[in-house]
């Protein structure tokens, strides 16, 4: 027998995120599964769900007495109607990343902590194969539509170091993603042929232009190529490697020879 509850919450409410959604927490619908055991023991399983507005009320009437209260000259206000009381039933409350509370004036994001947020998506994207539209500019604006102003990095030329890993918030049994070694753009990419791996690559790096500025470059080694440093790991043999670490070191390499940053033009990266 299954028995829901909804548990509203008062303000200040949770500003949450999760797999590329943000939203304002106003209550969580409790699910209580009732089961019985062969001996008919009793007991019972709980899943907590998050209800979120997709409206902030503040940054709402801010953007009105921007316009004059002329709403019709905005698209993102014009599809408000549906934004509020959406039970994300994919995800429980263990599961989300708090942001900040409503209550809280600063409303600035820094570019590590947009990364940080976005990763679990694009690793998830990565396991399932299948890249499939713009995933990061999506979730950047819906991080601005929540009242955010989004800070671009200081640091303008990155290095990202490529490894073999099963992925630092999914565990799909023994399947392995490459993706870089810090938060900071992370680049989870499926293994496959090195020329569909340069082209997922590719979306992600023009994607992280188009959000943080077209001067932005990334230079990429492999942890499986010399010179190692003190990142390789202890029980790692440069003469011995696997497949997937063969495959790093050759994405690597054509990343390094290959142009990634085609002329932006009105706003767009041409072949995104």
């Amino acid at each position: 027998m299954i028995q829901t509850q909804l548990l509203k919450l008062d303000p200040p409410y949770q500003i949450i995120a999760c797999k590329g959604e943000i939203g304002i927490q106003i209550a969580t619908l409790i699910v209580i599964n009732e089961t019985r055991g062969e001996n008919g023991e009793y007991g019972i399983t709980t899943h907590s769900h998050p209800v979120v507005s997709y409206v902030d009320r503040s940054t709402i009437r801010r953007r009105l007495d921007e316009m004059g209260g002329l709403i019709q000259e905005d698209h993102d206000l014009l599809s408000i109607q549906d934004g509020e009381g959406v039970v994300w039933d994919k995800v429980e409350c263990n599961e989300v990343q708090l942001v900040r509370l409503t209550d809280m004036k600063d409303r600035k994001m820094s570019c590590f902590e947009f990364c940080t947020l976005i990763a679990p998506l694009l690793e998830e994207i990565a396991y399932s194969g299948n890249w499939g539209g713009h995933r990061i500019m999506d979730f950047y604006s819906k991080v601005e539509f929540m009242g955010f102003t989004i800070l671009n990095g200081t640091q303008r030329n990155y290095d990202i170091t490529l490894f073999v890993t099963k992925g630092f918030y999914f565990d799909e049994d023994d399947k392995l993603i490459i993706n870089g070694m810090d938060l900071m753009y992370p680049m989870p990419v499926p293994i496959m042929e090195p020329e569909k791996m340069l082209e997922w690559f590719r979306k992600i790096v023009r994607q992280y232009n188009l959000a943080f500025g077209g001067d932005l470059r990334f230079r990429f080694k492999s942890l499986y190529e010399p010179p190692y440093d003190e990142d390789y790991f202890d029980d790692f043999d440069p003469n011995h490697l696997t497949q997937e670490q063969q495959i790093c070191n050759e994405i690597a390499d054509l990343l390094r020879h290959t142009d990634l940053y085609p002329t932006l033009m009105n706003g767009k990266a041409q072949g995104l």
